[in-house]
């Protein structure tokens, strides 16, 4: 369920299918049966709170909070906020893999998971800034987890992570009293239970304007100019110098095309054609599509561990790569639909 894009909103309060236990010290009135997810990075379960300048943990707030990162979020700019919850299914399974993980002997079994994500969100008056968090309650009935996990975090203005209760239990994993910005990006990279965090999607190469990718035109049936390939990349028996990323979601060499209406490959088009998703996209609605190639560095890194790994005995080194990614487009007539395309 997607939050209302609204600077310093949230979600209405969410009936909980399972309540959920937190820091038991009043017996029952701590077992939470309603949840607010807030825009601003954090969860409430008495009422919500349109608060974007954090409080100190060690600082009594009058209720119980967990804040996967609170700080002032405008999600008007871009970015969605979005929550659900499961009593079934594989998400559970997960979570139960995941408990017993980080925390062995517990024997652990989850019956209900809740998962708040802030995915690619913008911070208040600096539009186009993309943050991606979550924050995952877990419960068995019996004993209660809270997971956050990260994805790339943009620089922010005193930002706060952790939780606290209405009375005297707190936690902060990071705070800054600092007026500057803040480089919060090694929140990724930190764990108490040597797993690290979240990475969107997960199997995607980096990509987007932290990876320094080339960004196509908003334009319907559009696509990139020549892009010259710092490396000739062979295609069954051609050598190609230059490619084009077409928004419809295809490559081809030759020369751009704005063909939306796929042409059935067992029919002869006369040109060479990759395409990971080829149907009629409009990146004027939503969405970047972006491209960018590299002869050095962690991309080639895990390429090379990827093709050994997808057809072992080649002993293959990459020596170039060359990322196209659609990223959250939507389709022509269908303003709002997400996709994630990568080749």
């Amino acid at each position: 369920i997607v939050n209302p894009h609204i600077d310093d909103g949230g979600s209405s309060a969410v009936r909980l299918q399972n309540p959920f236990s937190f820091f038991w010290t009043h017996l029952l009135s701590d077992l939470c049966e309603w949840i607010y997810v807030n825009n601003n990075g954090y969860l409430t379960f008495d009422q919500s709170w349109k608060n974007y300048t954090p409080i100190q943990f060690n600082v009594y707030s009058g209720r119980d909070v967990i804040a996967p990162l609170w700080t002032d979020i405008d999600n008007r700019a871009n970015g969605v906020i979005s929550y659900n919850q499961y009593s079934n299914g594989s998400v559970l399974s997960q979570a139960t893999r995941d408990i017993n993980q980080y925390f062995p002997g517990v024997n652990f079994n989850a019956s209900w998971v809740f998962v708040a994500t802030w995915d690619r969100v913008a911070y208040f008056n600096y539009s186009g800034t993309e943050t991606s968090f979550q924050v995952v309650l877990i419960s068995s009935g019996h004993a209660s987890f809270v997971l956050m996990n990260y994805g790339p975090i943009a620089p922010t203005n005193k930002p706060l992570a952790g939780y606290a209760t209405d009375g005297t239990d707190w936690f902060t994993i990071l705070w800054s009293n600092v007026s500057d910005h803040v480089n919060f990006s090694n929140l990724s990279n930190m764990s108490n239970v040597n797993v690290s965090g979240l990475s969107l999607p997960p199997v995607f190469y980096s990509f987007g304007s932290g990876a320094g990718d080339i960004v196509n035109p908003h334009i319907d049936d559009g696509g990139s100019s020549a892009v010259r390939l710092q490396n000739p990349f062979s295609f069954f028996g051609h050598t190609y110098s230059q490619i084009y990323v077409n928004n419809n979601g295809y490559l081809t060499f030759d020369q751009s095309w704005k063909n939306y209406t796929p042409i059935q490959f067992n029919v002869y088009s006369g040109r060479d054609i990759i395409a990971p998703l080829w149907t009629d996209i409009d990146n004027r609605a939503n969405g970047v599509i972006s491209y960018n190639q590299y002869s050095n560095g962690s991309v080639l890194s895990q390429a090379t561990r990827d093709i050994n790994q997808y057809f072992p005995g080649v002993n293959f080194n990459a020596s170039w790569v060359f990322v196209a990614t659609w990223d959250r487009v939507a389709y022509f007539n269908y303003s709002g639909t997400v996709r994630y395309d990568t080749v």
